[in-house]
């Protein structure tokens, strides 16, 4: 059993370390001695900071990145990346770091849809085409987490994007009530026709196919000038809001 003696020579021992070192005891748990909160521990699950915006792993290192949907319509998407004691980057356009071209329609959805803690991308990228015809997308795929800082993806798959026409804007969405994020797209389907399709999630992980069923049951059809409303709570079904 150690005598008081014995308990006080060791604490001051280990302050004593802690000082030579710069480090400073804190009181609060998760906070540095600067005052800034800790980053989570790299296992933390996402979390909602507010309406349209998540935070969680993207990138592949152990700090929470910051994910901003301004439009709900993964159109204006932004990614600050964050930082070892807890902070964020400046905000980054998603458009600008996919390249998204003059004249072209960046969309991007952002959710944990393989359920491995880590966000993972879907990604479209589209020229509206100025007649009745719809263009084929560019881009489509599924960028499968973590991405780099130009959100590239070692584990990248083309999606079917584009299968009901241009995929103009791209939101997460909860239709079937299981655990597991779905997606909704506004579609441009051509002569003037707009909709929504879907893509139910898969239970091993990852995003289902175009299914006409799925569509019929959880689409809509409509024509310019209006479009089929997108959900603008779907983070809210799968992740809680941060602590």
């Amino acid at each position: 059993m150690l005598t008081t003696r014995t308990r006080i020579t060791l604490i001051s021992a280990a302050v004593a370390a802690a000082a030579a070192t710069g480090v400073t005891c804190n009181a609060f748990a998760g906070q540095s001695s600067s005052g800034a909160s800790a980053a989570p521990s790299s296992s933390a699950a996402p979390c909602r900071a507010d309406s349209t915006t998540l935070v969680g792993r993207l990138d592949g290192d152990a700090y929470p990145d910051k994910i901003t949907d301004p439009d709900h319509k993964g159109r204006k998407m932004t990614v600050q990346w964050g930082t070892k004691d807890g902070s964020y980057g400046e905000p980054q356009s998603v458009n600008k770091l996919l390249g998204v071209r003059k004249n072209e329609i960046g969309t991007v959805a952002v959710a944990d849809f393989k359920n491995t803690g880590r966000l993972d991308m879907v990604v479209g990228v589209v020229e509206p085409s100025p007649y009745d015809d719809p263009n084929p997308q560019r881009v489509a795929e599924f960028r499968a987490g973590p991405v780099d800082r130009e959100l590239h993806s070692a584990h990248t798959t083309r999606s079917d994007l584009g299968k009901e026409g241009e995929a103009h804007a791209l939101q997460i969405a909860d239709y079937n009530g299981d655990k597991y994020p779905d997606l909704a797209i506004s579609d441009y389907a051509g002569d003037g026709q707009t909709a929504r399709s879907v893509r139910l999630s898969r239970p091993d992980g990852g995003l289902g196919t175009s299914d006409p069923d799925a569509n019929r049951k959880y689409g809509e059809e409509s024509a310019k000038p209006d479009w089929p409303a997108l959900p603008h709570d779907g983070w809210a079904h799968f992740y809680k809001p941060c602590s």
